[in-house]
Formats: C-alpha cells, sequence, structure tokens
C-alpha cells in the first residue's frame, strides 16, 4: 500500500470498527494491499451458524459504507468488489482506493455519535412526506434495496403483531433463549460500558426491573415461567411496546439472494442511520421478525416462523431483513464502545 493510503489506514478502520454489529461483536479483518482494502471473515465468522452469519453479513454491508464514507472525506475515490458466495467464503470484500481530491462527505461525522437507543418511549411526529422522500433518496445509489415506512393503519398493526411474535419466541425457545442473554456482559454491572458484547446499563431495562432480568438469564427460571405466559409479556415489552410508542416504523427488504441483499441491506440501514443522527432522530433496530421467518433459521419452531412469513406475505414484496423504529429521544447515558480498530488490522 503507498503511503499515503497507508497514512490514512487507521482512520478508515477507525471508521469500519464503529458500525452496527450484531450484540456488538464484530467478526471481521482488514488487510491493507496496494491500493487496496480486503474485508474479511474472521475464524468467529466462519465458524458461525447460518443466523450468525447473516447478521454479520449485514453488518459488513455497514462497515463497508462507513469506509468509504471515512476514504471520500479523506481524498479518496473508492470502488467496491463483493466477491462471491460470501457465505461460505471468509473473504467478503475488496475496496479499490484511488486517490483524488478530499470531497465533503457530512454524513462522516455521525459515524462516531451514531449508536443504538433503546429507550422505550420515542416522542416527535412521523417522518413528513418530504423527509420520506429524502431518506429514500438517500439510498437510492443501493440496488436491490426497498425501504418502507409504517406510520399508521391495519399495516402498522401486523407490523407490530410479526415484532411481538418474534421477541416472545426469543424467551420460549432455549435455544434462542441462549443467543439472546450469550451477548449480554452481566459481568460489568449495571454502570459501565463493554467494548465486546452489551453492557447492561446500556440496555435500558427499569431500575425496579433489573434483578428480574439478571434472574432471566436462566433456563431454568425461564422455563418455569413460561408456563404462565411470561414470554407474552416479555415481547410486549421488548418490542412491541416500545415499537408501538414510536412515531416511525420502517422495513429494509430486499430482492437480491441473501448473500448479496444482506450486505446491500447493511449499507441501507447505515446510512439512514448516519443521516437520522445528523437530524437528531433515535433509532433502534429489530431484526427479528425477520429473521426467524426465514426457513433456514434452525432454531425457531415451525408454527412461528409460519406464521411470521404469512404476516410478512401483506406486509413487503421482497425479502425483510431488517426493521428498525424511529423518532426523538433522550441519548443514553451509558452507550457501547469498541475495540480498538489495531484488534481488526492484519498484515
Amino acid at each position: 500500500m503507498s503511503t499515503g493510503i497507508a497514512a490514512d489506514l487507521r482512520s478508515i478502520a477507525e471508521a469500519a470498527v464503529m458500525a452496527p454489529s450484531a450484540d456488538n461483536q464484530h467478526c471481521f479483518e482488514l488487510r491493507a494491499r496496494d491500493d487496496r482494502i480486503l474485508l474479511s471473515g474472521s475464524e468467529a465468522y466462519v465458524g458461525a451458524p447460518f443466523h450468525k452469519k447473516l447478521l454479520s453479513l449485514i453488518s459488513f454491508g455497514a462497515v463497508v459504507e462507513n469506509m468509504t464514507i471515512r476514504a471520500a472525506r479523506l481524498g479518496y475515490q473508492t470502488s467496491v468488489l463483493w466477491l462471491p458466495d460470501p457465505l461460505r467464503q471468509p473473504l467478503i470484500a475488496e475496496l479499490r482506493l484511488a486517490r483524488g481530491v478530499p470531497t465533503e462527505a457530512p454524513l462522516d461525522a455521525a459515524i462516531a455519535r451514531r449508536h443504538t437507543n433503546r429507550r422505550i418511549r420515542f416522542g416527535g411526529p412521523p417522518l413528513s412526506e418530504s423527509e420520506r422522500s429524502q431518506f429514500q433518496h438517500l439510498l437510492l445509489p443501493i440496488d436491490g434495496v426497498t425501504l418502507d415506512f409504517f406510520d399508521h393503519g391495519r399495516q402498522r398493526s401486523e407490523l407490530l403483531h410479526l415484532i411481538r411474535i418474534a421477541e416472545a419466541e426469543r424467551f420460549n425457545s432455549q435455544a434462542l433463549h441462549a443467543d439472546l442473554f450469550s451477548a449480554v456482559r452481566f459481568d460489568v454491572g449495571w454502570h459501565a460500558s463493554a467494548d465486546v458484547g452489551l453492557p447492561p446499563a446500556a440496555l435500558a431495562v427499569e431500575p425496579g426491573a433489573r434483578w428480574a432480568f439478571t434472574q432471566l438469564r436462566r433456563w431454568p427460571v425461564m422455563n418455569g415461567l413460561r408456563r404462565f405466559g411470561v414470554q407474552h409479556a416479555l415481547g410486549f415489552r421488548a418490542g412491541y411496546l416500545p415499537c408501538r410508542l414510536a412515531p416511525q416504523l420502517c422495513v429494509l427488504s430486499t430482492s437480491l439472494p441473501l448473500d448479496q441483499g444482506a450486505p446491500a441491506v447493511g449499507r441501507a440501514l447505515e446510512r439512514f442511520w448516519l443521516e437520522a443522527e445528523t437530524r437528531g432522530l433515535a433509532l433502534q433496530p429489530f431484526a427479528g421478525s425477520a429473521l426467524l421467518a426465514l426457513k433456514e433459521y434452525p432454531d425457531v419452531p415451525p408454527a412461528t416462523s409460519e406464521a411470521l412469513r404469512r404476516g410478512w406475505k401483506h406486509l413487503v414484496d421482497a425479502q425483510p431483513l431488517m426493521v428498525f423504529r424511529l423518532g426523538k429521544a433522550r441519548r443514553p447515558l451509558i452507550r457501547t464502545s469498541r475495540q480498538a480498530p489495531e484488534h481488526y488490522l492484519r498484515d
């Protein structure tokens, strides 16, 4: 890699690390080769089950989007080559950099500020028609991705129902329950952040419910509570209620095969998220209702996945991969942090 690009590599890698990832666990490696940056899946990615790979591919799309935005600010023109069949190959994408003139990148400043806001209530009105058009225009360069808004009416109610089904299932199935709690860093306590995994303080659990939430991580406890239907109450609190209280629900879908569509949705999600950050809007993603509907997801009871697939057919024309709520909310006091870029750089 040339001297000029090498000097900027850390900044580009830093932008990559600030991209969203499932449970704050990035599964990528970066390598610099001449005028290229290679993005590869780590060993954790290679050995991950289907749904973890898919979530990582969505994250990789956001990673590439951040690197492209940062590179433009530093004066590089980029072209991205997404390698074929990334579900089976650790090498995911190649960014080719060409020296140009530094260009204004309004979204770059939002990269470090972007965060997941899990406060239960989002305020503010839904986006206006003009604002919707602006967001739609922002995503136009990304092929194969559709953005839909759900503000009111029957379709919004149906989407809320799917969110509640999915979130309840995460407490109802032992495998999904284990996956849900595996990323929560109870070891750091309720007043600190973490650079890997989810610190409990970032989850917006009410102080009076923290002890109970801690107990729920034990499957024997949760399994006993299932007899009383507690999983439905938890699904209501975890997904339905915060989404019901948000002025805006959005869905990103793709018409592409999953191995291509997931990174494309990740790019779109990050671009939307950064723009939302510049406008002072809070955002929280909810991937469960989309991912649990996929036939390839083995841990979902057939009745649940079929109910989700049936519901989605009435809402979108393509494959949904990401749901998120949008509105106004105070910034969280504690956010997840990140490991240093050097952790992801390889020779």
